[in-house]
Formats: structure tokens, sequence, C-alpha cells
């Protein structure tokens, strides 16, 4: 269970979007969540470059917990910068200390911070699309309308802006919690992808009786992928949301782990059969 918990799988894999535009057919984004005590290996940036490299990294909170000092935090985030232009949002125990401090620390290693609010990403060689983040839905500090917000969109320096009819651009939402998309089940997300982490996919699987973790969170979504309702209103919006739940790279409470390995995505995003 020790040794399971220190090792580091790669998971690359083709996520198929279909509003996903031509210009970021094949866009590779590295998706990593709850890091909390461990230290990223070295070799990351190395193995990434192998698998085909990344061009986008995005951190789905708890890059700490209590007795995480900045130094480590700071190491961890600036491998990850290293491998390309970074973002992140906060997780609950991203709290178990200053947040100020780590949001200065993460901001000094080029890791920029969504914290309900989004950005339009421009990756070389490719069209912007919308990134957007929220606080730590398990704190109850997420504000998913402001994150998604379109309303000042006409002060913004790239496009694509809504569309009469209902469009919305395209989206990537990263939620530490997945429970977020259950509290918003009524409402709807406006993204075409949702990356979360917080479950640890259970962290520790017992044969026959599943999962020792047992949190409404991971009851609902534990681990892998999942299809959402998309809003009824969006008429020009995706059919469904997509959404990753990441079984995690770190551990909480004990450095164990059973039947469920540490996990860091490589995902392509590709475009799938268009609308009927």
């Amino acid at each position: 269970m020790l040794k399971e918990a220190e090792g580091t799988d790669i998971v690359p894999e083709d996520v198929p979007l279909e509003r996903l535009p031509a210009e970021l057919e094949g866009l590779r984004l590295l998706f990593i969540s709850d890091i909390h005590r461990r230290r990223l290996e070295p070799d990351l940036p190395e193995r990434i470059e192998a698998l085909g490299g990344a061009e986008l990294v995005l951190i789905g909170g708890d890059v700490r917990e209590t007795g995480v000092c900045l130094e480590q935090v700071r190491s961890n985030m600036a491998l990850l910068r290293s491998i390309a232009p970074a973002y992140a949002v906060y997780g609950n125990h991203d709290y178990d200390g200053e947040i100020e401090e780590l949001r200065a620390a993460l901001e000094q290693e080029g890791v920029r911070v969504l914290r309900n609010r989004h950005e339009y990403v421009a990756v070389p060689g490719r069209s912007a699309f919308r990134l957007a983040g929220t606080d730590d839905p398990r704190t109850k500090r997420d504000r998913l309308r402001e994150a998604l917000d379109l309303s000042d969109e006409a002060a913004t320096a790239f496009s694509p802006r809504p569309e009469p009819g209902g469009s919305m651009p395209f989206t990537v939402l990263l939620a530490h919690d997945p429970i977020l998309a259950h509290r918003s089940r009524h409402e709807g997300i406006e993204a075409d992808l949702m990356l979360s982490g917080h479950t640890h996919g259970g962290q520790i699987i017992l044969p026959l009786l599943g999962p020792a973790m047992r949190s409404s969170s991971v009851r609902k979504f534990r681990a892998g992928w999942f299809d959402l309702p998309a809003p009824a209103a969006r008429k020009a919006g995706p059919r469904k949301v997509r959404l990753l739940v990441s079984s995690g790279y770190g551990t909480s409470k004990a450095p164990l782990r059973l039947n469920c390995p540490p996990e860091i995505h490589l995902l392509r995003l590709a475009r799938s059969a268009a609308r009927s």
C-alpha cells in the first residue's frame, strides 16, 4: 500500500468533445490534482515530453495540507510550470494555511489562480478558449455563476464571445470537488469539459467491499468519466458536459493506497461527431 501510494501513473487518453473548435483539435492538457504531501518526481517533464508533451498544465487543487511548507509547494509548482503554462484552483486543504501566502507562492512560480473567474487562454498556434475555475466547493467558497459570467465579455481582448441565440464560447472548467456538479444539476453547468479531483478515487479500495472512503463526493463521483446534463437554456451549447474525476496524486489521512494508483492525466482534445 505504501509502494502503490508512491507511484506515478501517467494516463494518456483522447477526449472527444462535440463543440471543440477545429483550431483546438489535438490540444494536449496535463491535469493533476490533490498533490498534498507528495513531491513531484524530477523526471516528470521528461516523461510527459516522451508521451507527446503538454501545451497547458491544469492543477485541480489541494497542492498542500497542514505541515507542508511553501518551499515544497514552490518546488512542485516550478516543476509543473517548466512543462507548460499553468493554471490552478484551490481545494479544501489549501485553506489549512494562510491562503494569501499560498496565492503569492503560486503566482511567483508563474501559476495563475482561477478563483471564481475565467480567462481566455491563447495557446501558441491555437485559437483562444475560455478557461474557468471555481474556489473550493467542499468549503462552499465556490461561485459558479461568477466564474462563468459573460456579462463583461465586451472588455476582453480575446474572442470568441457569446453569439445571439444562446451560444457560449468553448469552455473548460476546473473545480476541486465534483460535488459541484451534483449541486448544480438542476440548472446545469455551462462548460464543455469539467475537471475535478478531491475523491482520491476512494484511495483504499477493499476487495468485495469497495472504497473505504464514503463521502458524498465518493458515492456520487468516485473516479473516471461522467456525462452531465447541459443547461437547457443553452440551445447552441453542448448536449452534455464531460466530467473527469481524477483519483489524484497524493493521499489523505494516511500515505496509503490500495487498488487505486496515483494518477496524472495527459488529455488530448478531439472533435467528436457533429451535432444532429
